[in-house]
């Protein structure tokens, strides 16, 4: 480890150097001659060699000053240009940007916007990781991360609301025209409907009666999926009533490919969070993509 005094050594004997002499040399890094002089002295002693011929009139290198100036000016660049390429780093996005997302919204709505940054943005790297399972973000060496649902208090974590995953029951128009439209929660009991699994299990569904009172419904599906895009595709078949998420099913809502019912009983909906570590110097790459999330989901969900 080069230690604070043997910097300081070569700064004031490449100056001294480069300024023709210590008076100079102390003048341009506002230190004293004397300190100068004897700053070069204990390098020399050092390194058990003479750096300079001194006279009372001239100063000039010796063999070996010569071979340690080339040196030093050599280490001094690369240094200049090592924190050169740092601070253009801080300014222009670079580097690897390492992102966690949600399966199907991050497949259909955050890669877009990755893809955007990509093109605009030459020397950004982008790692994408799709899974529906939170992950630390030390161990995985994530950067930022897209969530749906509370973050609660997460500790060392920053969080910034995208919109909100609203459900939707919904099905297709051909399967309402042959058995009808439920008018109540109740209804849906009657009807087929198309589960979700959760951990092996049919996850049941909460709804909303016109009072605000919360009803726990555990439809019995003839079809079971794991997966909300084959639910979607099920729905769309024509196979019965679906709870789906709106970004999931938004452009068949408005193509009237699908049908949405009792609108309101589905309650609140779940926040979408863009998440990222607290503290120290936000990269340009972590920021322009932040901003980037944020303008294509705000103040307007685009589904």
């Amino acid at each position: 480890m080069i230690s604070s005094e043997r910097l300081n050594g070569i700064r004031a004997f490449v100056q001294a150097v480069d300024a023709g002499g210590f008076s100079r040399a102390a003048e341009q890094l506002g230190l004293s001659r004397s300190t100068v002089g004897k700053a070069v002295a204990r390098l020399e002693e050092r390194l058990s060699v003479r750096l300079f011929q001194r006279t009372t009139r001239s100063l000039s290198l010796t063999d070996e000053g010569r071979i340690l100036y080339a040196d030093c000016v050599r280490a001094l660049a690369a240094l200049d240009a090592a924190t050169t390429q740092l601070a253009a780093r801080a300014v222009a996005p670079s580097g690897r940007l390492r992102v966690s997302l949600p399966v199907l919204f991050g497949q259909q709505w955050v890669t877009p916007v990755l893809l955007t940054l990509a093109d605009k943005y030459p020397a950004l790297e982008i790692e994408a990781l799709f899974s529906n399972q939170r992950v630390d973000f030390a161990e995985a060496g994530i950067d930022l991360a897209v969530r749906i649902g509370e973050t609660g208090d997460a500790v060392g974590l920053t969080a910034r609301k995208l919109g909100e995953q609203q459900q939707v029951l919904c099905g297709s128009t051909a399967y309402f025209t042959a058995y009808g439209y439920p008018q109540n929660w109740q209804e849906l009991t009657e009807h087929r409907t198309i589960g979700q699994l959760q951990n092996g299990h049919n996850e049941p569904w909460r709804l909303w009666d016109n009072h605000g009172q919360v009803h726990w419904l555990s439809p019995v599906s003839r079809l079971r999926f794991d997966n909300l895009a084959a639910v979607a595709t099920a729905a769309l078949a024509g196979q019965g009533v679906a709870l789906l998420p709106r970004w999931l099913v938004g452009d068949a809502l408005r193509m009237g490919q699908l049908q949405e019912i009792l609108p309101g009983s589905t309650g609140p909906g779940l926040p979408i969070n863009v998440v990222w570590l607290k503290g120290g110097v936000m990269p340009a790459r972590l920021r322009v993509a932040i901003d980037a999330l944020v303008g294509a989901f705000t103040p307007h969900s685009p589904w």
